[in-house]
Parts: structure tokens; sequence; C-alpha cells
């Protein structure tokens, strides 16, 4: 291959596929299953939660990540990381959601995202317990395999809800916004928003692989995701394994700018 052929081949994403980011979240999945009720948790330097669980999955995400595309880098939560031969890399949380993991709740996910020239590109976010599949390639989106349309601006069918992170109560004057939800996973509340079952959410202390699966799905029906204060999130930025440097809220424009008006009254 001549250089100009590599330069362009390293510039371009790699080709992956729905089934194949598939197949390996559900065997990641159970993996997970197999500790699930069964972990001693340990604290990690920045006092989040890790269990045996959260390793095994990311060894056999990354081995299989490295046997698919071993010229795509790689940037995982629990200390993998491997630099890419150009623009791409795969991010990946193996268990978002370890303190509900630990306690036993079923609304932990794995995460698998694939970021270009610093954008969310494909993804994919599994919930085993509840057999759920969100994912995301080439702009469109699915939910256990049924195409997910853009979203609009009216509210979600059904009861509207703000999806919120734990110690939003802490942080927030919360008393006007409308019925809230915290479930223990940043990813599973952004893919609640791209299903259009919340209204939006209010998402604190990410970092790239909490939002790089779920914000490709999210991206393919039409939400961003944008800091509290302004402005849109450079994903790229994160790719070093800081946290955003705010609260991120994730919706549609219009969502996001309703929810920043309750936040602020």
């Amino acid at each position: 291959m001549s250089r100009r052929a590599t330069d362009q081949a390293a510039a371009a994403p790699p080709e992956v596929s729905r089934a194949a980011l598939e197949s390996i979240a559900t065997r990641a999945g159970q993996v997970a299953l197999e500790h699930f009720h069964r972990v001693t948790p340990e604290r990690k330097p920045d006092r989040t939660l890790v269990t045996e669980a959260d390793r095994a999955v990311e060894a056999f995400v990354v081995a299989e990540l490295r046997s698919r595309w071993p010229e795509v880098g790689i940037v995982a939560e629990e200390g993998t990381v491997r630099a890419p031969a150009g623009e791409s890399a795969f991010v990946v949380d193996p268990i978002d959601g370890t303190a509900v993991f630990v306690a036993g709740l079923p609304t932990w996910c794995v995460c698998i995202g694939l970021m270009h020239a610093g954008c969310a590109r494909a993804g994919v976010v599994h919930l085993p317990c509840s057999a759920e599949l969100y994912t995301a390639v080439d702009g469109q989106a699915w939910w256990n395999g049924v195409p997910l349309g853009r979203l609009d601006d009216g509210p979600p069918a059904g009861d509207p809800f703000v999806a919120v992170h734990s110690k939003a109560h802490r942080r927030h004057q919360l008393r006007g916004m409308s019925k809230l939800r915290s479930l223990g996973s940043a990813a599973y509340h952004v893919v609640l928003v791209a299903r259009g079952v919340a209204r939006a959410a209010l998402l604190g202390n990410v970092r790239v692989w909490d939002l790089g699966a779920a914000g490709a799905v999210l991206g393919a029906v039409g939400g961003v995701f944008e800091f509290l204060d302004g402005g849109r999130v450079p994903l790229g930025t994160l790719l070093d394994g800081r946290r955003a440097s705010g609260d991120v809220l994730a919706g549609t424009p219009a969502a996001i700018a309703e929810l920043r008006t309750q936040l602020h009254a």
C-alpha cells in the first residue's frame, strides 16, 4: 500500500457493523452476569467503586476489539489505553453503573463506543438484566432491533420525566421540575432520552466512556450534549480520561434549553 493510501486509511473511520457491536456487548454482558450478586467492591483512588466484574468485562471487550480492529485505539475505564494508528478510538465502560451493580439492581450496562475525529460515530449500550440493546451505526439507531426515529421537540410518549444523576439534589434546586428519575447509569439515562421516554437528562462527573456509546445513539436521533453553563461538549478532548468540566445536559436543543431554564430558576 502506498504512503498516500495508508494515510487515507488512517484518516477514515473503521468499518464497524451493528451485528459485531451487539455480539461483543451481548457476550460481555454474559461475563458480567456471571459475577452479578457475587462481587466484593473496592474503592479506586477517585473513591468510585470497582469490582472484579468490571475488570473481567473490560478484558473480554478489549480482546475482542483488538482482534477485530487492531489499528484502532482503545480507552477504557479500568485502565486499558492503546494509542490509535489514526483518528479512531474505541471508548469502553465495562459496567456503567457499578454502584447499582454492587447493590444488585438491574440498571447497569455495558458500553462500547467508537470515536472518530472527536465525534461519536457508532456505539452499543447493553443492559443484560433487561436484555436491552441500544445501537447506532452510520447515523442510524436501534432499540432491540427496532429503528429509532428522530426526536421531535414535543414531550415524550407517556408520563414525561427528566433523568438526573444521583447527586443532583445537592447541586441544584429541583423542586420546580417535572418528574425525576435517577437510575444509576449515565449511559442508560442518555439512551432513554434517545428512545423518547425521557425528556432530557442531567449528567454529573461524566467521562468519555460514559458518553461515547450513548452519544452515538443520541446523535443519530437528533440529540446533543451541552454543558449546563452553555456550549456543546467536545468529546474528543476527553479521550485522555479527564472528567467533563461541568454538568452535562442531554436531549434535543429545545429540551436542553427548557431544562437549563428550570435548573437556573
